[in-house]
């Protein structure tokens, strides 16, 4: 009897080896974001279209330029009230500081006239001369024009009209004229003092004796109180002239002729 042999077979296959793995798997990239393009409107088919399409582009560009300009013209304007109301500002300060100035220059001139009487009647009768009396002066302010100033460093001053121009930028030139004169006035008063002050004990508050001066330094003295005094009116009768001239402008006078008419009106005296 013939024998088969049969074949035993494992339970369990075997697992055949894996590929040993080196790296990781990339991760799938999102594909790049792409522009969105629209297409172009429709072309323009007949010679109305295109005429309408740049008609359109015309007038939307009139609109943004006069909306612009509609804007700009209201910040002028609005500049502009600001810079009319400085000017307001600087001619009543420029008024006030001038009338102050006029009352000290007054008050001086009488101070000098009748020490120039109490000299001329020392002189004449062969008098002593007693110690001079001045009022003490008070503290004033330069004649300025601040607002005007800063608009003409800025650029603003181009808003104004040139009737305004002229009249604030003539006012500037009666400023400097009135601190020349201002000057020319003080110089007179130093040389004065100077003067005086050869017969003080001591200064400041020291006693005057003139009666040690000789009829030549009498003569020297009226001179000084003389040219004092011709030096303080003709400020003085500058100073009105300028008090003429903004008066007009407070009143709404902005014509050159008009305000320079003022100035020289003998009511300002």
């Amino acid at each position: 009897m013939t024998s088969v042999h049969s074949q035993t077979m494992p339970e369990n296959d075997p697992v055949p080896p894996q590929p040993e793995i080196t790296h990781f798997p990339e991760t799938p990239q999102e594909p790049a974001t792409m522009l969105d393009v629209h297409p172009a409107h429709h072309a323009a088919s007949t010679w109305r279209d295109f005429f309408l399409h740049i008609a359109t582009i015309v007038l939307g560009l009139l609109i943004a330029v006069g909306l612009e300009q509609t804007v700009e013209y209201f910040h002028h304007q609005h500049q502009l009230r600001e810079l009319r109301q400085g000017l307001i500002a600087d001619a009543s300060l420029y008024l006030h500081d001038v009338d102050q100035l006029r009352l000290v220059n007054r008050q001086q001139i009488e101070d000098l006239t009748t020490r120039v009487q109490q000299l001329e009647l020392a002189l004449s009768h062969h008098q002593k001369l007693g110690p001079p009396i001045y009022r003490p002066v008070p503290p004033t302010s330069t004649i300025r024009l601040g607002d005007f100033s800063a608009a003409k460093a800025s650029g603003l001053a181009q808003l104004l009209s040139e009737e305004e121009i002229n009249t604030v930028s003539d006012a500037e030139v009666g400023v400097a004229k009135s601190e020349v004169l201002k000057e020319h006035a003080q110089e007179a008063m130093r040389k004065r003092v100077a003067f005086e002050q050869r017969f003080q004990a001591s200064y400041p508050e020291g006693a005057f004796d003139f009666s040690a001066a000789t009829p030549t330094q009498l003569d020297e003295y009226l001179g000084l109180l003389l040219e004092e005094r011709v030096r303080r009116a003709e400020y003085l009768d500058y100073l009105n002239e300028m008090h003429g001239g903004a008066t007009a402008y407070l009143q709404g006078q902005r014509d050159i002729d008009k305000i320079r008419q003022a100035e020289e009106a003998p009511a300002a005296h």
